[in-house]
């Protein structure tokens, strides 16, 4: 959506994990280069110009590695987690400008751990998919759902919360549903 959001990337230059070890793998000046993107990107004008419009729930992809340092420990992002360190803040920021304007809000987990569909959007580069065969990323992608329904619980204005975006279809998939479903009986 924000081609110039690459300009700087690592190469291929294709996803989230390229932007984060961009700039040369200066941690502080890609920080700073993402702040700057989410402090400007969404603000809270944009979400009284949609409740003007009759707007009443906005879907908000965020990728795991915009959750707490815990959630990004040994998976790929481990080693820029310090990049996204007052990402989740920024999130809940955005929950709270929609609230203002009585809008709900659909969580999505857009990028689980290792890519559930081998997608540039779901923040890694060159068609990995490894989210499928590899139980400690599916583990990471609970936990981290877990959280989100922990701490979003309570917030009215979110409205939902989307597993995965657009997951491949496996065997694998029905499995990881059933852990999801098993696990919160």
């Amino acid at each position: 959506m924000t081609p110039g959001q690459f300009a700087c990337a690592a190469e291929p230059k294709e996803a989230e994990l390229d932007i984060a070890r961009g700039f040369n793998g200066n941690h502080d000046a890609t920080r700073s280069f993402l702040e700057k993107h989410w402090d400007t990107f969404i603000k809270e004008g944009d979400f009284g110009y949609l409740a003007s419009l009759g707007i009443n729930t906005v879907r908000l992809p965020i990728g795991f590695w915009n959750l707490p340092s815990e959630y990004i420990e040994d998976t790929p992002f481990q080693d820029v987690e310090e990049v996204y360190r007052s990402s989740w803040s920024r999130i809940k920021r955005a929950i709270n400008h929609a609230a203002k304007n009585r809008i709900g809000v659909i969580i999505d987990l857009h990028g689980a751990p290792g890519s559930q569909n081998g997608e540039q959007h779901s923040g890694m580069s060159g068609g990995k998919k490894e989210f499928f065969t590899n139980e400690g990323y599916q583990q990471k992608t609970i936990d981290g759902l877990v959280f989100l329904a922990k701490e979003l619980a309570r917030v009215n204005n979110v409205v939902g919360l989307q597993l995965l975006n657009e997951p491949q279809f496996t065997d694998n998939l029905l499995s990881f549903c059933e852990i999801i479903v098993f696990s919160s009986v």
